[in-house]
């Protein structure tokens, strides 16, 4: 806990009057690009096995999750403290075969667990009607097509236009319905792509001299 407290008073000073310029003018907008980045390449750390670096990305990670608390703690809205008690008190309620009385017997009595008291939080949130909205714009395609995928059902595919000869739409028809297709069958289509562009940088010339138009 030192540790901890030590970096929020390191995040203060840099936000402080006196503190670092740069840090000073950042606002919540103007470094959201830079999560993508470090999330980024947290996943190439992981995918490499590099510990070391994971242990790097997940610190440049955790920078921003404070440096964001540290400018809600200035508008008045939440503080590092609050974030880290929101995420004590969910990961307890969302757990009541550990830290509670429900006797569970699989991993998929845990993922029915996990899914009825998430979707009983949701109830208390304000979300849109509408289930486009609720979906993260930042989201990649293919997960947001999982997603989709799981919500969306056969009838209302059925019902769908056709989508002609726009060759874009044709490709990304056909994309879904391999997402839809991985999912069901428990696949997660972002990760198996990453994997599958690791086997390629270790199994193909890496100067591409062939087809490279």
């Amino acid at each position: 806990m030192e540790s901890i407290e030590n970096l929020v008073k390191i995040i203060e000073k840099l936000r402080a009057p006196d503190g670092c310029p740069w840090d000073r003018e950042q606002t919540h907008d103007s470094i959201r690009g830079h999560l993508l980045e470090e999330a980024a390449e947290f996943l190439d750390a992981v995918d490499a096995k590099n510990y070391p670096n994971m242990c790097e990305e997940l610190g440049d990670l955790l920078m921003h999750i404070m440096l964001h608390s540290q400018m809600a703690k200035e508008e008045g809205k939440f503080c590092f403290e609050d974030v880290v008690k929101e995420l004590s008190d969910k990961l307890v309620r969302r757990h009541p075969h550990v830290f509670g009385e429900v006797k569970v017997g699989s991993s998929e009595d845990v993922v029915k667990i996990w899914s009825d008291v998430k979707a009983s939080e949701k109830k208390s949130r304000p979300k849109s009607p509408d289930f486009w909205e609720n979906l993260p714009r930042e989201l990649s395609a293919l997960r947001k097509a999982r997603d989709v995928a799981k919500h969306i059902g056969e009838d209302s595919l059925k019902k769908l236009p056709d989508v002609g000869e726009d060759s874009g739409l044709k490709c990304g028809k056909e994309l879904f319905e391999i997402v839809k297709k991985y999912r069901e069958m428990g696949v997660e289509p972002e990760g198996a792509l990453r994997d599958y562009l690791k086997f390629l940088r270790k199994n193909t010339d890496k100067t591409f001299t062939e087809n490279s138009e």
